[in-house]
């Protein structure tokens, strides 16, 4: 899901909104005033359902000379 963090021009206050569409215009839910789009951090999970198949354990020694 796009889930984007803004932050007001105006009156600084920081949310989280989800967008389906890029062309949608958001605006502060405190002021209505113009926001900018933040830098966030996502995460990255791994689950045992069946999607990466990266083993746990090497199957060969690792080398330990590099």
């Amino acid at each position: 899901m796009p889930i984007f963090e803004y932050s007001c021009k105006s009156c600084k206050y920081t949310f989280d909104k989800l967008v389906m569409h890029q062309e949608t215009e958001v605006n502060c839910p405190l002021c209505q005033g113009e926001v900018k789009k933040l830098m966030s951090t996502f995460a990255v999970g791994a689950s045992d359902s069946g999607g990466s198949k990266i083993p746990s354990t090497p199957s060969r020694p690792m080398c330990t000379t590099c």
